[in-house]
């Protein structure tokens, strides 16, 4: 069994694994730099540790979020080391799900607009699907060359 960090973009259900969540936050001051892609909110000092933020639903191509009131951030780390903030709508529980029983995911399954490359597979809850996110590549994927551009790394 594996813990499931729970959260919604919209209207569907997506999860990180627990051990990726360093902690949950509610929304904060966030400083912007400009030039930086669409997605990118900007760094948030978190006791004193600078941590860029991006926000999901602009990642995936979705609108801005109208009430903010239930949003959170969840800061996660990768295997290597890379420490990053992203914004969702709600963090609505953890859950224990058998990993084994993650599924590929198909072209139909999913209508995020989250990259495939981005995503492990689905896990079902009841009858809930749940979009498992691929931290690791979210951090260290095809946009760290943006995420370097903005960070100087």
């Amino acid at each position: 069994m594996s813990s499931i960090v729970v959260f919604s973009l919209k209207d569907e259900r997506y999860g990180v694994p627990i051990e990726k969540v360093r902690e949950i936050l509610p929304l904060m001051k966030v400083t912007s730099v400009p030039g930086t892609p669409h997605y990118f909110k900007g760094f948030l000092n978190v006791r004193g540790e600078l941590i860029s933020l991006i926000d999901l639903r602009k990642f995936a191509g979705m609108e801005e979020l109208d009430d903010l009131s239930m949003a959170r951030i969840l800061i996660l780390s990768s295997d290597e080391g890379v420490t990053q903030g992203i914004m969702v709508d709600e963090v609505s529980n953890i859950v224990e799900l058998p990993w084994q029983d993650l599924q590929p995911i198909d072209e139909g399954k999913g209508s995020c607009g989250i990259p495939k490359e981005f995503l492990k597979g689905i896990l079902i809850d009841g009858s809930e699907i749940i979009v498992v996110l691929d931290v690791d590549s979210l951090l260290s994927g095809e946009k760290k060359e943006s995420r370097e551009e903005v960070v100087g790394r």
